[in-house]
């Protein structure tokens, strides 16, 4: 039995009390079937995670020698979250997280997160920041100097928010989405504190221990800039906009979703974006797949693919996007299913609109809204005349 795993463990940090280690089978069983729930019926995902079944549990190999965390209330669960140590076994896409490079934490001192799932009723509530802080204990505890996972483009601002950083580009991952490698470093507690990290106060209690972060910048030097925020990254952020956007010498005529815009409605809405690199090659967003995310391209190419026939599955080229151009508006107007697939012609880097921050935005400020709806129509338009004279 792994040393984490003592019957029915309670993480008995004050944040997160009502955290608790899986380890019976029940337990387990009941947090497949709230998976299937979120990532299945909710969010769709019956093409993507074909290792759901029938009797509504959603479970893969990973489970096997996985930790599972999980909030109960009411007897119900309402979230559970995965962690795997890399001690215990190999895990998915591993050649693209570049492990090796990470010795001498590599293989004993790395973990993995994954397969987050909250409740319905649950969202808005303590249970995400829960789950959080009892990962963050556990991994302290167990000295694991480093935490993965595999970032959708949406989840972004969250993880970031916690204490993630960006440190290579995205790759489409072979059984779901589009997705982006980030890694926590415990230890790097100027990291923390410098993006405010609900889980600071965990990480005050361990000593500062800089050799890891140093480690990480030294493999990896663009995971001292590949995440850019308004909050993060001040000057940096605005600099690479005011560069290739926004500014008075940018080297791009001002991109047509924001025309009209003042400069103050310009920043407001950019600053709901983060800004990402991704490889030539890589489908940054496939037909058919879930997400309302905007893509506003900064620098590089990407080609529109869409099928040739409603009969025929093969697809063709139908736009060239250059910096400027936005790709992803379809989704964030309808219902959130993508309805081409756009792969990047080149190395490229892009600024990631989060839809969620976007709506909170629009709501407040109708005024903007209205000219971000007008511009987003023209697009639209200009998009469809472009693709039937094909």
């Amino acid at each position: 039995m792994p040393d984490w795993q003592t019957p029915n463990s309670e993480m008995n940090t004050a944040a997160a009390s009502k955290v608790i280690i899986a380890t019976t089978e029940a337990e387990k069983e009941e947090i497949y079937r709230l998976r299937y729930e979120v990532y299945i019926e909710e969010m769709k995902g019956e093409r993507r995670h074909t290792e759901a079944n029938a009797e509504r549990r959603f479970r893969d190999e990973l489970d096997d020698y996985a930790v599972q965390f999980y909030v109960r209330q009411d007897g119900k669960i309402l979230g559970c979250v995965r962690l795997n140590l890399r001690r215990d076994g190999p895990w998915e896409c591993e050649d693209r997280f570049e492990l090796e490079k990470f010795a001498p934490a590599y293989p004993i001192q790395l973990t993995m997160a994954s397969r987050f799932a909250v409740h319905q009723a649950a969202r808005g509530s303590v249970v995400m920041m829960q789950l959080c802080c009892a990962l963050a204990e556990f991994m302290q505890k167990h000295e694991q100097r480093f935490c993965f996972l595999d970032c959708h483009p949406k989840l972004l601002p969250l993880y970031s928010r916690l204490g993630f950083r960006i440190y290579k580009p995205g790759f489409k991952h072979p059984k779901y989405t589009y997705v982006i490698p980030m890694v926590m470093v415990f230890g790097d507690l100027e990291y923390f504190e410098r993006v405010n990290s609900p889980l600071l106060p965990i990480m005050q209690r361990y000593p500062q221990i800089t050799v890891w972060r140093d480690l990480l910048l030294r493999n990896f030097p663009a995971a001292g800039h590949t995440f850019m925020s308004p909050t993060v990254d001040v000057e940096a952020f605005w600099g690479l906009l005011g560069a290739n956007l926004i500014g008075p010498t940018a080297d791009i005529e001002r991109p047509e979703v924001l025309a009209g815009l003042t400069e103050g409605e310009t920043k407001h809405m950019v600053s709901t974006g983060q800004v990402a690199s991704c490889h030539a090659g890589d489908p940054i967003l496939c037909t058919g797949e879930q997400g309302r995310e905007i893509f506003l391209i900064l620098e590089g190419s990407f080609q529109v693919l869409g099928e040739i026939s409603p009969h025929d599955q093969d697809e063709m080229v139908v736009r060239i996007l250059v910096p400027g151009d936005i790709f992803g508006e379809m989704a964030f107007l309808t219902n959130g299913r993508r309805c081409s697939t756009v792969v990047a012609m080149e190395n490229s880097t892009l600024l990631i609109l989060n839809a969620k921050a976007l709506d909170r935005i629009l709501k407040a400020e109708p005024q903007l809204a209205y000219k971000l709806f007008r511009n987003l129509a023209r697009i639209v338009e200009t998009t469809y005349y472009e693709t039937i004279l094909l």
